[in-house]
C-alpha cells in the first residue's frame, strides 16, 4: 500500500468515528502541513483546501473494502493503521486529533481559512465563515493577472495539485494540452481527469492533438542531437501544416490573456512545446511574454 494511504487510514482510525468529506480533507490537510514531506498536496477549491488525490485514494480504498461507500469517511474495520506509520507521523496525527477532533464543520473551515488563507481564494463559503479582516487577508493572496503571457508547463515529477497550483499562482485562464495521446499512468494527467480538475478550478481546458508528436517518434531519444533531429522534423512537418492551430492559440491568447501549453517533459527544451513557442515568436503578430514554468 502507498504510504500516503496509510497516513490517511491512520488519521481516520485515530479520529475514531465517521467524518464528513469536507471535514476529513481539512483534518488531513492539517496533518500534511506539519509533515516534512507532506503525504498529500492541496489546491484552493470551492470549499477550501482540497486534494484530488485524496478523493482518488478514497475510491481505491473503498474498492478494496477498507472504507465504506458513503458521503462520510468511514473505516470498515481498524487494522492497526496507526502502528504502520513512522513515529514522527504518528505523533503528528496524535497532535492533530488531540487539538482538532472536537472542531468540526464551519469552525474547522474557519480555522483553516484563517491560518492558511491562500486556500480560501476560491471558496464559495468564505463570506459565511470569515470576518471582514479575514477576507482582506484572503483577497491579498489572490493572484493578480500580469501582462498577457504564453506559458509552457510539463507535469513530469509533479503531483496534480502542485501542477495546478503553478497555474493558479500565474493566473492562467486557458490550458492547451498539446499531447497527441492524452493518457498518462500518472494520476490526474489523462485527459478526462486533467480536464475535470482544471475546469473545477475555473480554467478552460483545450485539447489540440494535431500539435502532438507520435509516441513512436519519441522512443530511443537519448542525446541532445536526438532531440534536435526530432524537433527539426516536427517543425518541418507537423507545424508547417498547422497554421490554423497556431492561429487558434493566438486567438485564445488574445481573448484570455494568460494561456499555458502543456505536455509531459519537465524541461521545455526536451519537449515539442518549445518548438511551438519558437514558431509563434517568429510571427509578426506575436507580442506576448513567454514564461516556461
Amino acid at each position: 500500500m502507498f504510504y500516503r494511504r496509510k497516513v490517511l487510514l491512520g488519521l481516520l482510525e485515530a479520529l475514531g468515528r465517521s467524518v464528513p468529506k469536507v471535514d476529513f480533507q481539512k483534518y488531513l490537510f492539517l496533518v500534511c502541513t506539519r509533515q516534512d514531506k507532506p503525504a498529500y498536496e492541496f489546491v484552493p477549491h470551492r470549499f477550501g483546501c482540497f486534494s484530488f488525490q485524496i478523493d482518488a485514494d478514497k475510491r481505491t480504498l473503498t474498492k478494496y473494502g477498507m472504507l465504506k461507500t458513503a458521503e462520510q469517511w468511514t473505516l470498515c474495520s481498524s487494522k492497526g493503521y496507526l502502528d504502520q506509520l513512522r513515529p514522527s507521523d504518528r505523533r503528528i496525527v496524535d497532535q492533530v486529533v488531540r487539538e482538532f477532533a472536537h472542531v468540526r464543520a464551519k469552525d474547522l473551515v474557519r480555522y483553516v481559512y484563517r491560518h492558511h488563507p491562500y486556500y480560501a481564494i476560491n471558496s464559495e463559503i468564505r463570506d459565511t465563515v470569515l470576518s471582514a479582516s479575514d477576507l482582506e487577508r484572503v483577497d491579498a493572496l489572490r493572484p493578480v493577472p500580469g501582462p498577457d503571457c504564453l506559458f509552457t508547463i510539463g507535469y513530469e515529477s509533479k503531483s496534480l495539485e502542485h501542477y495546478l497550483n503553478q497555474l493558479i499562482v500565474q493566473s492562467v485562464d486557458v490550458l492547451c494540452d498539446i499531447r497527441r495521446n492524452p493518457v498518462s499512468r500518472k494520476y490526474g494527467f489523462s485527459k478526462r481527469q486533467l480536464k475535470g480538475a482544471v475546469e473545477a478550478l475555473g480554467m478552460t481546458y483545450v485539447h489540440m492533438p494535431e500539435l502532438g508528436t507520435e509516441s513512436h517518434q519519441r522512443q530511443g531519444l537519448r542525446s541532445a542531437q536526438d532531440y534536435k533531429s526530432l524537433f527539426e522534423k516536427y517543425v518541418k512537418t507537423t507545424l508547417s501544416r498547422s497554421e490554423k492551430s497556431l492561429a487558434r492559440i493566438l486567438d485564445l491568447l488574445r481573448e484570455h490573456r494568460r494561456l499555458a501549453l502543456t505536455c509531459f517533459e519537465a524541461g521545455h527544451t526536451y519537449c515539442h512545446r518549445s518548438c511551438i513557442v519558437d514558431v509563434l515568436e517568429q510571427r509578426e503578430d506575436f507580442h506576448h511574454q513567454v514564461v516556461h514554468l
